[in-house]
């Protein structure tokens, strides 16, 4: 009887032990497996970041001072009078796309770090979102905005998923505190976003809350305890550029903010953002190109997407200057016409009189 007890007993050791060898083997293989993927994965990103194009000349020719923000004179003062100086405010810009809001954003806050009084540090940082792509989930597990919380049940089984702590993580309007917050068409953002933000801009810092958390918990940092108790900063100021009409943006924004309007922009301003982008980048074009392009471009991003395919017409072409018949075979080709597109095989311009016929031999 102790002898089949003790084969049963030895038996099921030996299986015991094989389903544990046979466990142990198989983590030991998905370990090399994932090692394997994970180097793989690593050399590919690794020979992806080795790999670059050069800069479309939309984003070469920005502007890089605020001086060189061409046809907004106006705009660009009050701009500056609301940011630069001791109590700078919320900024609404209005006004057609490819007129220079973003860049006249961008480089206000250079500017006002400079101007004397000013609250900004020279560290002072520029956050830019896009209002168009601003996700927003309504259980607030994600909210690149104004921030959230990873509860434990969303976390998975990471060190403070397993501690049962709830994780903020911080948004846009945090990243941006002690500098600036733009937000490109402010007036894509949903209410609920809208109502968010215009509570950060009163309290001029983010709450948070979680079912999880408990000031009794011991396995929870001190400065989590601190964020639900204090929030996180979002001191900041805002500057939203939209294309949307002054009656389209929440009034509770609009009363927040000063609004400036920049202007359409004129074909002599056109003509000249051509010629200073001629310039910084050593491109050659003759008067009346530069004349012609500035006929049919709609604004200054037009009008630098029209150069650049001139541009790369010569390179093709082996020449070293943009006359009037690269830019006119640019305009048609990629049907302008009076500032706007047009569709069909109509041409603005009959080539054949720009350019001189030849001799027949």
């Amino acid at each position: 009887m102790s002898g089949v007890i003790m084969i049963t007993q030895f038996f099921f050791t030996l299986v015991i032990g094989m389903y544990f060898f046979t466990k142990l083997k198989g983590e030991h293989s998905d370990i090399r497996t994932l090692e394997e993927q994970s180097k793989k994965e690593a050399e590919h990103l690794n020979s992806m970041r080795h790999i670059s194009l050069t800069e479309p000349l939309t984003e070469t020719a920005r502007p890089a001072a605020i001086e060189e923000i061409i046809g907004q004179e106006d705009g660009l003062k009050a701009l500056k009078a609301a940011l630069c100086g001791p109590n700078p405010q919320h900024v609404l810009i209005y006004g057609s796309p490819g007129i220079g809001k973003t860049a006249a954003a961008r480089l206000a806050l250079e500017y006002a770090k400079k101007s004397e009084g000013t609250p900004f540090r020279s560290d002072a940082k520029f956050i830019e979102v896009d209002a168009t792509i601003m996700r927003y989930d309504e259980r607030s597990i994600a909210d690149p905005l104004i921030g959230s919380v990873h509860d434990p049940i969303y976390q998975g089984a990471g060190a403070y998923g397993a501690a049962g702590v709830p994780q903020p993580k911080e948004g846009a309007v945090s990243k941006a505190h002690g500098g600036v917050l733009f937000i490109d068409e402010i007036g894509e953002l949903q209410q609920c976003q809208i109502n968010k933000l215009l509570k950060v801009l009163e309290d001029r810092r983010v709450m948070f809350e979680s079912a999880y958390y408990s000031e009794c918990n011991k396995n929870i940092p001190t400065y989590v305890h601190d964020i639900f108790r204090n929030g996180i900063p979002a001191d900041f100021r805002l500057i939203g550029a939209t294309t949307r009409k002054s009656e389209e943006i929440p009034e509770a924004i609009r009363s927040r903010c000063v609004e400036i309007y920049f202007n359409t922009l004129t074909r002599e301003h056109i003509e000249e953002i051509i010629r200073n982008v001629c310039r910084r980048l050593d491109i050659i074009i003759e008067d009346g190109a530069a004349d012609l392009i500035s006929k049919y471009a709609k604004n200054g991003r037009d009008a630098v997407k029209i150069l650049q395919m001139a541009k790369n017409i010569i390179c093709l072409d082996g020449k070293k200057r943009i006359g009037t018949e690269e830019a006119a075979w640019t305009l048609n080709a990629c049907h302008y016409t009076n500032g706007h597109y047009f569709g069909g095989d109509e041409k603005i311009i009959d080539i054949s009189i720009i350019k001189p016929k030849e001799k027949n031999s």
